[in-house]
């Protein structure tokens, strides 16, 4: 009989143990959390580098098992670039070089099934291209949090469901961080980017910067980041190229005068500049700084004072700063011939000339005439 009562007391003592456990277990555990992220597929002019994406939502497929076995109750946490890219394939799309892509179909059934997925759940937007958050902050967390904002207004627009705005409490840490190369690359192009913005509030420019955060997506393979390396840097080359100082020969002839000077904007927003002038010698003296404001998709001539000192031959430098003081772009020469007597002296030797062919002419006709008097 004692031996059965200890028995039951045994199993009556690991049946509570068991219940304690289970219902901490139940009160600690937090929500699950499913995340949906990638590298990036599609270059800038929207075509895709490979159809690695349209596999990746196909049944059975890496993206589609995560979405078809998510817990039917938790949080989503999504990364708009990727949702983007879907949706930019469900109406047909290309890939590199000029391949037709073949998951535009699979593409509009995998976002109805995340959709019917997700259903009351509570969604979040990871900041576009899934860049590493603590790499991204240490960078300026008052950018990270404007990102944040974007990304959940984009998710939301391509999801069509409400997106909470932050992110969830809880976030897996990543045993990955940027490689170097991926830092150094996003850091020229930052400081680009923050220079083109200065002077024009171009929806393009701000396109571009949101996008380069896919450079400190942890997930990137070497390749992957050198060819977006590229990618960035050529399109923000050709960013920046859009507002420039065009270079002119002038010849100036007296001692003050007005110069034009060509400022071209091709962006579609005004832009705001500080024209820089500097002369290579002391035949010149010039407008050394003029803050201008030129219209989009337009160019504008601005009048620069010039004062000759010395005839001779000066090249002026011609170049660009932000309003804060950044230099932007890179520069252009104005060449100046300055004559500034040329035509005083042309006017004096062409009278000279006139006066001696006329006492020349009177010289002959007195000889003559005193020729036929003595005759």
């Amino acid at each position: 009989m004692r031996v059965l009562n200890k028995y039951v007391l045994s199993i009556i003592a690991i049946f509570f143990f068991f219940t304690n456990t289970l219902t901490q277990s139940a009160l600690a555990a937090p929500d699950a959390l499913t995340i949906i992220s990638d590298t990036f597929h599609r270059e800038v002019n929207g075509k895709f580098t490979d159809d690695s994406l349209g596999e990746s939502i196909l049944n059975g497929g890496e993206l589609y098992e995560k979405v078809a076995n998510a817990p039917k109750k938790g949080s989503w946490l999504i990364d708009p670039q990727v949702i983007e890219e879907i949706v930019d394939m469900s109406d047909g799309y290309t890939v590199l070089p000029e391949q037709q892509g073949t998951y535009a179909e699979v593409a509009k059934s995998f976002i109805e099934l995340l959709r019917a997925r997700i259903g009351v759940n509570t969604v979040f937007a990871l900041p576009y291209g899934s860049p590493d958050i603590n790499s991204r902050k240490k960078i300026s967390d008052i950018e990270l949090a404007q990102i944040q904002s974007v990304s959940s207004l984009r998710l939301s627009r391509a999801l069509d469901v409400p997106v909470s705005a932050g992110l969830p409490d809880r976030l897996p840490i990543s045993e990955k961080a940027p490689s170097k190369r991926a830092t150094t690359a996003f850091l020229v192009l930052h400081k680009t980017l923050n220079r083109i913005g200065d002077i024009t509030s171009d929806p393009e420019v701000a396109e571009i910067a949101l996008r380069s955060n896919a450079l400190l997506n942890a997930q990137l393979s070497r390749k992957q980041v050198q060819y977006l390396s590229i990618l960035l840097n050529g399109t923000v080359d050709r960013l920046e190229k859009k507002v420039k100082v065009l270079p002119g020969n002038y010849t100036l002839t007296s001692t003050n005068e007005k110069i034009p000077v060509t400022i071209v904007n091709e962006f579609a927003a005004p832009a705001e500049i500080v024209l820089i002038l500097h002369a290579e010698n002391a035949r010149i003296v010039i407008d050394t700084a003029k803050r201008v404001r030129i219209d989009e998709n337009s160019r504008k001539q601005v009048l620069i004072t010039a004062k000759s000192v010395a005839n001779g031959k000066v090249r002026v430098e011609a170049r660009l700063e932000t309003v804060k003081g950044a230099r932007y772009g890179e520069s252009n020469y104005l060449e100046f011939t300055i004559s500034m007597f040329g035509s005083v002296i042309s006017w004096v030797m062409a009278a000279a000339a006139i006066l001696l062919f006329t006492a020349s002419g009177v010289q002959i006709f007195r000889r003559a005439r005193r020729k036929a008097v003595s005759q």
